[in-house]
């Protein structure tokens, strides 16, 4: 998936907040629904560590070295470009964006505990954003540590509501969870058919798409058809206030 970079904000920092066991409890629920309608490639989708995207307001920092070190980032020289960043952050310590991309070319470069420690915290510092919490699950999920993810994604969705993509990860970190507690019951007792049942539908591969009409061919929609289609496009016409990232 990719990452728009934090939107750098005047505001004063607000105390980090902690998820709630209710907060917990109903975002579980919820998400357990879901995973049903959820395709089953999804279990191994989007929990990956792309490229930084661009800011959600479109505002980059102008501080001088981000080019350069953005450019080395991009070439996949991962040094240079951390070296850059670190030069940049010297005469601004507060930029948001350069500390993000930094954590992001210290994983590229294979140096996890340095940018799950940059993640960390940059997460302190700017309490508002919801992107480190999403980097951090990412790196953790990369790590099989699977409840570290789901913490700090409960605290990406708690910190911004509408941070659609932090939901997203959750319902893959969710299914992978579901997965392993399947395996565990049946290692257990191979009989539980509930536990059978469950893993197939985890890991059922999806029916392939219908081909498509011959050309020139017209068929009747079936009855209430359009409805549904006129419907189906209104709720999805909603978005979110926030531009979230693209997967």
């Amino acid at each position: 998936m990719s990452l728009f970079l934090p939107t750098l904000k005047t505001a004063s920092p607000k105390p980090a907040r902690r998820r709630t066991a209710a907060a917990s409890i109903g975002l579980a629920a919820m998400l357990a629904g879901l995973l049903a309608a959820a395709p089953a490639g999804a279990q191994n989708g989007p929990l990956s560590l792309a490229a930084p995207a661009t800011p959600p307001g479109g505002v980059r920092s102008a501080d001088p070295g981000m080019a350069a070190a953005q450019k080395a980032a991009a070439q996949q020289h991962y040094d240079e470009a951390i070296s850059g960043f670190d030069r940049v952050l010297a005469t601004n310590p507060r930029n948001a964006q350069a500390r993000f991309e930094r954590a992001w070319a210290l994983a590229q470069a294979g140096r996890e505990d340095e940018a799950i420690a940059a993640l960390s915290s940059m997460a302190q510092d700017f309490p508002e954003l919801p992107e480190p919490h999403n980097n951090l699950a990412l790196l953790y999920a990369r790590r099989g540590d699977l409840k570290r993810a789901e913490a700090e994604l409960l605290l990406a969705v708690e910190v911004r509501p509408g941070f659609s993509v932090g939901y997203a990860n959750l319902g893959d970190v969710y299914r992978r969870l579901a997965e392993t507690a399947y395996r565990d019951a049946l290692r257990r007792n191979p009989a539980d058919a509930v536990a059978q049942a469950g893993l197939r539908q985890l890991t059922a591969t999806p029916a392939p798409a219908p081909a498509a009409p011959a050309a020139g061919a017209r068929r009747k929609p079936a009855a209430g058809a359009a409805a549904a289609a006129t419907e189906t496009r209104a709720s999805g016409a909603a978005s979110d206030a926030a531009a979230e990232p693209a997967r």
